[in-house]
């Protein structure tokens, strides 16, 4: 095995490969990693959770525990999802669904979906979105381009537009999203998070945001530090550290554990929060149920948002037949380069 790790890289130009040596040399420098703990990571987009802490020593944290309140709320949960259709010449086709769960006291009270709804983007439509805007030029070109971002332009336009519905329907509520409460590159004037975050206060209602992750290692040390901790509710707060590294952030941001047993996520309160912070956690412990910690109305909502095989399938037919589209043949590319690796028991695409 050593001897096709860290293979010599040769520069056939004399004088050019001194500085790339020293640095290369310094970077494939692996034995600096002896003895030290690891988390190997998969191919997979889920990221793995450490059974036991990176960390020798508890991290110096102001652990602080909070109380359920028993007052009774509504609490209501919004996520959504986009897919992608198909594309033509000049756009793309996307169908976009959002869930939406409500629990009150414990126990689940309603759901609801909306959509699927089919959207299909291409420059024009995406310029008439920012009507115009000379600041949004880059960002045209980035959804005229690219699906990812597309997908996301169509996602955040819907999901703010059921957002601010419900902060209109409800009352006096708790209002769960998935993330952070900071705005998206995507958002459309009349009918940002800012904005809905306003009138939802008029409402009596509170945005929250609840992360199931983080790039910031920081926030994940102060994650894992918490899940070890043998009692619950507990939060930490963390907006000092992350007011550094982030801009734009609509929340004041913590760490927070509902259950004894259950994972730490981050949590963004607003920071013109009507009621203390306390007090909200309180009566999420309270009006929510938590599975491994995690709010259930946010599973609820996330469940009814996602598309199955069947839709996308009912989906492409629906819109073949309606529209006379014209299906173009198409093969997968990763497959025909690579193919598949032969195991016992069958064939296993790479």
């Amino acid at each position: 095995m050593s001897n096709k790790i860290n293979i010599p890289v040769e520069d056939p130009k004399d004088g050019i490969s001194t500085f790339f040596d020293k640095t290369f040399t310094y970077l494939s420098d692996v034995k600096r990693v002896f003895g030290k703990k690891m988390i190997f990571h998969d191919r997979s987009s889920d990221e793995l959770k450490p059974i036991v802490s990176l960390s020798e020593t508890p991290m110096p944290l102001n652990v602080e525990v909070f109380d359920q309140v028993e007052e009774t709320c509504d609490i209501i949960s919004i996520d959504s999802s986009c897919i992608s259709i198909g594309e033509t010449e000049d756009g793309a086709v996307y169908a976009v669904k959002s869930g939406v769960s409500v629990y009150n006291n414990s126990k689940p009270k309603s759901f609801h979906t909306y959509g699927p709804y089919l959207v299909y983007l291409d420059e024009q439509v995406v310029r008439q979105i920012y009507r115009g805007n000379p600041l949004k030029e880059k960002l045209v070109r980035l959804v005229t381009f690219d699906h990812e971002y597309a997908k996301d332009l169509v996602r955040v336009i819907i999901e703010r537009e059921v957002q601010k519905y419900m902060a209109t329907k409800f009352e006096n509520g708790i209002i769960l999203i998935d993330g952070s409460l900071k705005p998206s590159i995507f958002e459309v004037e009349g009918c940002s998070l800012s904005e809905i975050m306003k009138v939802s206060k008029e409402g009596g209602n509170t945005f929250i945001g609840v992360s199931k992750r983080s790039k910031l290692k920081f926030i994940k040390k102060v994650l894992t530090h918490l899940e070890l901790l043998n009692y619950a509710p507990v939060k930490v707060d963390v907006h000092h550290i992350l007011d550094n590294l982030v801009t734009n952030l609509e929340g004041h941001v913590f760490v927070v554990k509902f259950k004894k047993h259950g994972y730490a996520f981050r949590v963004d309160v607003p920071y013109d929060s009507l009621l203390d912070v306390d007090v909200l956690l309180g009566k999420m412990l309270w009006n929510d149920s938590f599975k491994h910690g995690y709010p259930e109305s946010l599973i609820m909502a996330h469940s009814v948002s996602v598309f199955n095989e069947v839709e996308q399938v009912s989906i492409k037919s629906a819109l073949a037949r309606s529209l006379n589209i014209v299906q173009i043949p198409t093969s997968r590319l990763r497959r025909s380069i690579l193919g598949g690796l032969k195991f016992d028991g069958g064939l296993t695409n790479i």
